[in-house]
């Protein structure tokens, strides 16, 4: 398809809503002699009307040559096919700690357009690419992009779009489209399947019926994927803003089973798991408002109830509360595990489940302990779910929304409550010992 350069300001786009450390990557990049354009959803995002979440940048210097100009500001990482990252420090005027800003790390992605030679013993027997570490031209990276939106070029500096295959005419009738033969290119790599049906939803396009029929004829390829790789699209679905969304969508496809084990275990089932399903309706409304939301959080409410489940049945067998819940994350590990959820992700999820049984029994002493937690705030959040679904203290509950609220004074006088409330939260009857069966949660 020919080439076509499109003046940005026909679409109202302008370097001003490019972030600044883009481009002066770009710039820097043009003053040495190579290429520099935003590419992929910065372009789209802005084409769009959205806020785009980064500024990737492509050229056609190997990133080796970039980390030679931008030197110790810049790193080359992956395997599959290496990129360079550009560090910038910024100061933060408008977050402060120990009235000082706190200076954020920035990071900008550059890629070096890639060739479509892929060489034979770089596929695996299911046609998927292993290594892509070929370098081309502009024209030979915009056929390697998985969808016309995303094959967009911009210049901030010229202030031009460089369009191969009519993405804008796309985004202007909202469709999603996949460049080349969508058999070819969901078998070099499947994941794209999953991608586009989270962009679409995301983005409120329609997905062209190529795709759909396609999906259908190759979604076992998804069993092949490593389970990292499948962790981090279902980290990119649940913090997307429209994870319920893209929860229907899977449901109704269906996917093959263990490709999401968590959404098999919540989700993809007749009767979902109303308390997830509530966490991540709560999750979509909060992301729309800000980015500012923990995957520890999201990760450690969903599998709430799977925890607490086995942690009544050991409760019940005669166990602590504590040792029946500890017990019960450590049985929980293994199905964290075949999920994909690294090990400190899931140790501070456990954090976060241990914070229940404080929350549930107050106690003058450990209060402090409790507040400057680290997890608290998260803890808390989980706290409040659990209220909005019966499962804790209402006396005890209204205690903490107070103290929570509450200024020094008010803190001092609700302290002096806390035996009345203790006792309250603990008037359920102890369970009597007896043998135990414990079983693995599947």
């Amino acid at each position: 398809m020919a080439k076509k350069i499109i003046h940005a300001k026909d679409y109202n786009i302008s370097n001003q809503l490019v972030s600044h450390d883009a481009v002066y990557v770009i710039e820097k990049l043009q003053k040495h002699g190579f290429d520099g354009y935003i590419v992929g959803g910065g372009i789209r995002d802005l084409l769009l009307g959205k806020r785009p979440k980064d500024f990737d940048v492509v050229t056609n210097a190997t990133p080796e040559l970039i980390c030679k100009i931008f030197k110790r500001n810049s790193m080359i990482i992956g395997r599959r096919f290496k990129i360079a990252h550009v560090i910038f420090n910024n100061i933060n005027p408008e977050k402060m700690v120990n009235q000082r800003p706190i200076v954020e790390r920035h990071i900008i992605e550059i890629s070096t357009y890639r060739s479509m030679q892929v060489h034979e013993h770089s596929l695996n027997e299911h046609g998927k690419i292993m290594r892509d570490n070929n370098y081309g031209t502009q024209a030979e990276d915009a056929n390697r992009r998985d969808f016309t939106i995303n094959a967009l070029f911009y210049d901030p500096i010229k202030e031009v779009i460089i369009d191969y295959h009519n993405g804008i005419k796309d985004i202007i009738n909202r469709q999603l489209c996949i460049i080349g033969n969508p058999s070819l290119r969901f078998a070099e790599d499947p994941v794209r399947m999953l991608r586009a049906i989270r962009l679409a939803i995301k983005l409120d396009l329609t997905i062209d019926s190529n795709i759909n029929e396609c999906f259908k004829e190759m979604k076992h390829l998804l069993n092949n994927e490593h389970k990292s790789r499948l962790y981090e699209e279902m980290l990119k679905i649940l913090l997307s803003g429209y994870a319920k969304a893209c929860i229907d969508k899977l449901t109704h496809l269906p996917l093959p089973k263990q490709v999401f084990p968590l959404f098999d275990k919540l989700f993809f089932k007749a009767k979902p798991n109303q308390f997830a399903l509530k966490v991540i309706e709560k999750t979509d409304s909060r992301l729309k408002e800000t980015s500012d939301i923990s995957i520890i959080f999201i990760l450690s409410s969903l599998l709430w109830n799977i925890v607490d489940s086995q942690q009544k049945k050991l409760h019940d067998s005669g166990l602590t509360p504590m040792d029946s819940l500890l017990e019960a994350t450590t049985l929980a590990k293994e199905f964290a595990q075949d999920v994909g959820i690294p090990r400190h992700t899931y140790n501070n999820m456990c954090d976060l489940w241990l914070l229940q049984l404080e929350f549930d029994s107050p106690s003058y002493r450990k209060i402090k302990q409790i507040t400057t937690n680290s997890r608290f705030r998260q803890a808390w959040h989980l706290y409040t779910n659990r209220h909005e679904f019966g499962q804790v203290n209402n006396n005890t509950f209204n205690w903490w929304n107070s103290y929570i609220e509450a200024d020094n004074d008010e803190k001092i006088l609700l302290l002096n409550t806390l035996k009345h409330i203790s006792s309250d939260s603990s008037k359920e009857k102890q369970p009597q010992p007896k043998k135990r069966k414990i079983n693995k949660i599947q």
